[in-house]
């Protein structure tokens, strides 16, 4: 079954008119099956030579103030990282659909959900379960190559996961490295609001149990 006939037609008629509205910014936008019961994923792409200032007034979001002085690279990246927050909590049936910017820079969730946000190169997701209790992560990333490749083995890997990487043949090392990325840049996005400090790659070790606290953080 898919998210849209279980969770109903009115989220995907806001999918459409979200689109409408945003004048070619956002495109693609769709609603995807989780696997999970009051769960939901909006995905879609805005393009950043589509994107005005007035699109916040017209898909109905709030400007926050600590993006006045952000580039417009940086306020297309928000708009379009909240426009599929808003549609993924009206899919939930939120009355409340504002997600402020909390002290540390995270999203603030409207009581009653819980959700993580995500944006690159031109795609944008958002992952929102109508349960507080839950850790949420969501992550895009594209794959990288040259310096940005480099800097992921270096900085975010250790040698015994390079080392996998390397020997394995199940995906070209480059997909790999990306995806093991990916992945701890969402286990830290589910994990910090509960421990509530920043904590580094080293603390995600592919294949031994998560210490956070042998990184400061209990």
């Amino acid at each position: 079954m898919s998210a849209a006939s279980s969770i109903g037609a009115s989220p995907v008629r806001h999918l459409i008119a979200l689109s409408a509205r945003s004048l070619g910014f956002l495109k693609d936008v769709t609603l995807h099956d989780t696997g999970y019961v009051d769960a939901v994923l909006v995905h879609g792409r805005f393009d950043f030579e589509c994107y005005t200032e007035d699109l916040f007034h017209k898909l109905a979001l709030a400007f926050p103030p600590s993006l006045c002085t952000a580039l417009p690279s940086r306020r297309a990246e928000f708009l379009a990282g909240r426009a599929m927050a808003n549609a993924a909590l009206q899919a939930l049936g939120q009355l409340t659909t504002e997600i402020p910017i909390g002290p540390d820079r995270a999203p603030v969730w409207p009581k009653g959900s819980v959700g993580s946000i995500t944006h690159a190169r031109g795609h944008c997701a958002c992952f929102a379960k109508g349960d507080p209790g839950w850790q949420a992560g969501v992550d895009i990333e594209a794959i990288a190559s040259g310096h940005a490749l480099e800097s992921i083995l270096s900085m975010t890997t250790n040698q015994r996961e390079r080392d996998l990487i390397a020997r394995q043949t199940a995906l070209p090392p480059d997909r790999l490295a990306t995806l093991l990325f990916s992945a701890k840049e969402t286990l830290f996005k589910g994990l910090y609001p509960v421990v509530r400090r920043f904590f580094g790659f080293e603390c995600a070790d592919y294949g031994r149990p998560l210490r956070t606290d042998a990184c400061g953080c209990t």
